[in-house]
């Protein structure tokens, strides 16, 4: 397939340069709400709430406090509020906006919210339970964001997240716009990479903010950050886990 070929050749030429979609997401957030109605992506991503929701009843059942790393417009915070007994909650994330919707959405006596990037310091203290979801794929190279993730993490605590995938990309991208514009977006993502690649990685445009990685490179990079890897749920298009940090 032609835009198989036009993703790997990207993938290629953008080599060890991670994306940067800061700027891109400071000026928008991610929609979860819209992609949960697609007509035939909608039982996947329902699916995978699921998932997130049972690591939160079995691994936060008994947690005072949660922190959520770019936490979108608050959905999974408030599974949070509602799943857990966590008396403090603190939700980060880039966009205004979605803070916004968080606050509205969310439901909670003690939820903190942080406007920022977390790449720098923002006063995010070690928590219990440290979640990254729909995100850790954006926020730059996977195995430095979950690196510095885990350092939110205090020791003996615990680590949800999750993963879009490139195992099926293909399929999922030509269920979600059709295989025309799915074509067309691959196409611009190897023009993007031929730029990022020619400005020797000083170019980092919105149109390359997503680090795609197979379900097995993903496994070997949670071993590789975290002390023990709990559960790793694959499912076609998102993987879910849960990693624990030791006590020393």
């Amino acid at each position: 397939m032609i835009a198989e070929l036009l993703a790997r050749t990207g993938r290629t030429v953008i080599g060890d340069i991670p994306p940067d979609g800061r700027d891109y997401w400071a000026a928008r957030y991610w929609d979860r709400d819209t992609h949960e109605q697609h007509p035939l992506l909608r039982a996947d991503f329902l699916k995978q709430k699921e998932t997130i929701a049972r690591y939160l009843a079995d691994y936060a059942g008994d947690v005072k406090e949660i922190t959520e790393i770019a936490c979108g417009t608050g959905e999974f915070t408030r599974l949070a509020a509602e799943l857990t007994p966590a008396e403090r909650i603190t939700a980060v994330d880039i966009s205004v906006e979605g803070l916004k919707r968080t606050k509205e959405r969310v439901k909670h006596p003690n939820l903190r919210l942080i406007h920022g990037d977390f790449w720098k310091d923002q006063g995010i203290a070690q928590t219990e339970v440290v979640m990254c979801l729909d995100a850790i794929h954006h926020l730059g190279d996977v195995k430095q964001v979950l690196t510095r993730l885990r350092s939110f993490v205090k020791p003996g605590g615990t680590f949800i997240g999750n993963l879009w995938t490139l195992d099926n990309f293909h399929e999922f991208q030509r269920q979600r716009y059709g295989k025309a514009e799915h074509l067309r977006r691959t196409a611009g993502y190897l023009g993007t990479a031929l730029i990022v690649r020619a400005s020797g990685g000083r170019l980092k445009t919105g149109a390359y903010r997503t680090q795609l990685i197979t379900n097995k490179e993903a496994l070997a990079i949670l071993n590789e950050v975290f002390d023990e890897v709990v559960e790793f749920t694959v499912e076609p298009y998102f993987t879910g886990f849960v990693c624990k940090v030791g006590d020393n």
